[in-house]
């Protein structure tokens, strides 16, 4: 599923008028299509030697525009790109290690995720978790920044209006930015799709979740 804001199904049919004051609705599908950032078969920004696998938006869908251009990354150069984009992470966030078929990965920040129809108990949830965030680094000890979130921890089907999130007060890894970018780098890895769309997260609290179609 896409975790959409409440009402985006009505604003989604944009209406433009055009020079004989006649009104054109069009398809928010063909709309998705022309903003796609990435596709498959482009080649990696970094060393245009190998296919783009890993499309990486820092603006998360428009909503950064001064937070960097999006890149197209190739598996091989996908890790340093990943540390790099995470080096700059002043805030925590829980991370959802990508699985499935989901096609994009995408980040919500906490202060909006009543606005995406997250349910309260989810809600409650993260915020919770979110106090937990600051100790050492399980992987090398430095200061976390991420609770990583393996899909023992969610609902993979994702519903809607049901809670996704579940035992969130078991034993839950905390990561530094550089040892959840290098995790990110491997689960993508792992998963193979064609072509993924992911998102940074910001220094506002949120959680970054697998999404899609």
């Amino acid at each position: 599923m896409v975790f959409r804001r409440a009402g985006d199904d009505e604003r989604a049919q944009l209406r433009d008028e055009d020079d004989d004051g006649l009104n054109i609705v069009s398809d928010d599908e063909d709309d998705e299509e022309a903003n796609e950032l990435f596709a498959a078969g482009q080649l990696c920004d970094v060393c245009q030697g190998e296919d783009g696998r890993v499309g990486l938006d820092p603006t998360c869908r428009g909503a950064y525009e001064d937070a960097g251009e999006p890149t197209l990354f190739g598996y091989n150069c996908l890790e340093q790109g990943l540390k790099s984009a995470y080096a700059t992470l002043e805030g925590v966030a829980a991370v959802v290690e990508p699985f499935g078929e989901y096609t994009a990965h995408y980040y919500y920040r906490l202060d909006e995720m009543p606005a995406y129809q997250f349910v309260r108990e989810d809600i409650e949830a993260i915020s919770w978790l979110m106090l937990t965030i600051g100790d050492a680094c399980a992987r090398c000890g430095e200061q976390s920044h991420v609770a990583w979130l393996t899909p023992d921890f969610v609902d993979q089907l994702l519903p809607e209006n049901r809670p996704v999130f579940r035992q969130l007060d078991g034993e839950i890894e905390h990561l530094c930015a550089a040892c959840a970018a290098t995790a990110l780098a491997e689960a993508y890895r792992t998963l193979g799709l064609p072509m993924m769309t992911v998102e940074l997260p910001r220094s506002a609290m949120g959680v970054l979740m697998p999404t899609g179609d």
